[in-house]
């Protein structure tokens, strides 16, 4: 399904607009929401979202329809509003069935239903998106390897070092010239001997 968003509504319900900025500040805020969409709806999603910004002239150094970390970016300097670009949209579609019209403009919605087209209003949109991210970070924890849990940071690099001289050495090689995975039949009766004379020397100690 592909996504249609009203970018200035979206950000007003998030609580980014109502301030004064200049027109740096306004830029950095508008890159922030761009960055938390794409971020919350994963690189699939983001391909599949286009944002719509009112514009009555492209911002400096970008085009009127650009990409943003997927997302198709759109300042609607052709129509008077964005409204008006997205109901064009919604109009145009030629399958609005799997469109999704996310705003809470009641022209915008009333369109979209018009069409049989989804919608969602700006605070539905948000709240899905937090739920998407916070399942997200759930599973790439779950799928993160644990370190063990028997050994400290301090034996684990103990270890590393201690092992880590015997490789560089050349010991290990040696020791196991077929396979160091799979030692032989000698090389396993010379581990077993080893193993007895040590128990022989502990019970005496």
């Amino acid at each position: 399904m592909r996504t249609l968003i009203d970018g200035y509504n979206v950000m007003f319900a998030a609580g980014l607009m109502g301030r004064k900025f200049g027109p740096d500040g306004f830029r950095r805020v508008r890159t922030r929401f761009l960055n938390d969409v794409a971020h919350k709806l994963g690189p699939v999603e983001a391909h599949l979202t286009t944002v719509v910004f009112d514009a009555k002239k492209v911002p400096e150094g970008l085009p009127s329809r650009t990409r943003h970390k997927g997302i198709t970016v759109i300042f609607a300097v052709n129509n008077p509003s964005a409204d008006e670009q997205i109901t064009e949209f919604i109009q145009q579609h030629s399958d609005p069935k799997r469109l999704m019209v996310v705003s809470s403009d009641n022209q915008i919605k009333a369109a979209a239903r018009k069409r049989k087209a989804g919608t969602s209003t700006a605070d539905e949109f948000l709240s899905q998106m937090s739920q998407a991210i916070e399942k997200r970070k759930e599973a790439a924890q779950e799928a993160r390897p644990e370190k063990p849990s028997n050994l400290s940071e301090e034996e684990l690099a103990y270890w590393a070092e201690e092992f880590g001289d015997l490789e560089r050495s050349g010991e290990l090689k040696d020791a196991f010239k077929r396979d160091p995975m799979f030692p032989s039949d000698d090389e396993i009766a010379q581990i077993e001997r080893e193993v007895e004379r040590e128990d022989r020397e502990r019970r005496r100690s």
